[in-house]
């Protein structure tokens, strides 16, 4: 099966050939990619068709800098639900780990990670795909777009301490440097962006937990959807649609997927899961989610969650934390005030 890419990363593609004059619909037709949709935000393009477009954008407009320039054009709606809940995220540490679960949404052949090394933080994105199907302007794109998403969440100060690319030297790369203001290093390992650790751990005070929880359950079921093969996926948007219930059972989950528990529990195995594992990931991740949103008290995240009891829910949370909650919500209180 051929990787496929949201319409709306073209989107950049076709906004950028307008801007420099250019008949974009011919141009995507010439490649055998339907304009039409483009309108469709749940609609996707192969991997190999998607070269062939920036192939031909930067043939038809000879500018080795196209890249740059379709980059600049990306906004929330690029992403689907992943670009709102980036922009709703605490923290840059928290929009990338964010992009990191969700990253094959938007590209069923990308791989990202975010490692902190000494004082900085690597947001890593490797692709599946084989290096000749990745174009050098689609890989300027991306990065370009990545320190836009950056700016538009801390600031337009943000600048990164480098960036990593694993191809030669580019003639864009001059354009790459002038946009990001950041040294652009060739010939590395991966592709990453280099990130000042407290630039990503600067908390943000326009956090929005409650949009984070819908866009990511909106993300969760897309990938279910993508993925259907994936049972990891579909397994982790079913337990987020349970968990108030607190029937959230291996049992129950298996049934409301329509299969076997023992079909459940083999598959999740040849997926190097555990369903014990993903329940504790959901509820931790949610529950660090719940707890940024001041309109919940902590018995109610308690009952979000599944837990018989504030007690349980309590001490659960230290186990994932070294806090209780209350300790944790007023730390980040604390913390944003100081940086207002």
């Amino acid at each position: 099966m051929s990787s496929t890419t949201l319409t709306s990363w073209a989107l950049l593609v076709w906004n950028a050939l307008q801007e420099a004059g250019k008949d974009a619909r011919s141009i995507f037709t010439e490649v055998d990619l339907d304009p039409s949709s483009l309108g469709d935000g749940n609609a996707r393009y192969k991997i190999d068709k998607m070269y062939q477009l920036w192939q031909a954008a930067v043939s038809q407009t000879c500018n080795p800098c196209f890249g740059v320039d379709a980059g600049k054009h990306w906004s929330p709606t690029t992403f689907h639900a992943l670009g709102f809940a980036w922009l709703a995220s605490g923290s840059l540490q928290d929009a990338f780990e964010r992009m990191a679960r969700y990253s094959r949404l938007v590209n069923d052949s990308m791989s990202a990670s975010l490692k902190r090394s000494g004082t900085n933080y690597h947001f890593t994105v490797r692709s599946l795909e084989s290096s000749e199907l990745l174009h050098p302007a689609g890989i300027d794109a991306s990065i370009t777009a990545i320190v836009k998403m950056c700016r538009m969440l801390v600031g337009e100060s943000f600048t990164p301490i480098e960036i990593h690319m694993h191809c030669p030297r580019a003639p864009s790369g001059v354009c790459l440097e002038s946009y990001t203001q950041a040294p652009v290093i060739y010939n590395k390992t991966e592709y990453a962006l280099i990130v000042d650790r407290h630039d990503a751990e600067r908390l943000l005070p326009t956090a929005n937990p409650e949009l984070i929880r819908a866009n990511e359950q909106i993300a969760l079921h897309y990938l279910s959807m993508l993925e259907r093969n994936n049972l990891t996926a579909r397994v982790k948007s079913k337990i987020i649609e349970l968990l108030p219930s607190g029937d959230i059972s291996e049992e129950e989950v298996a049934k409301a997927l329509n299969v076997s528990l023992r079909t459940l529990q083999r598959k999740l195995r040849e997926e190097s899961e555990s369903y014990g594992h993903l329940l504790k990931v959901v509820k931790k991740d949610m529950a660090e989610n719940y707890i940024q949103d001041s309109q919940l008290s902590i018995s109610e995240i308690a009952y979000l969650l599944g837990f018989s009891d504030q007690a349980n829910f309590t001490r659960a949370f230290r186990r994932w934390n070294g806090s209780t909650p209350s300790q944790y919500r007023q730390a980040i209180r604390n913390n944003i005030s100081n940086t207002l």
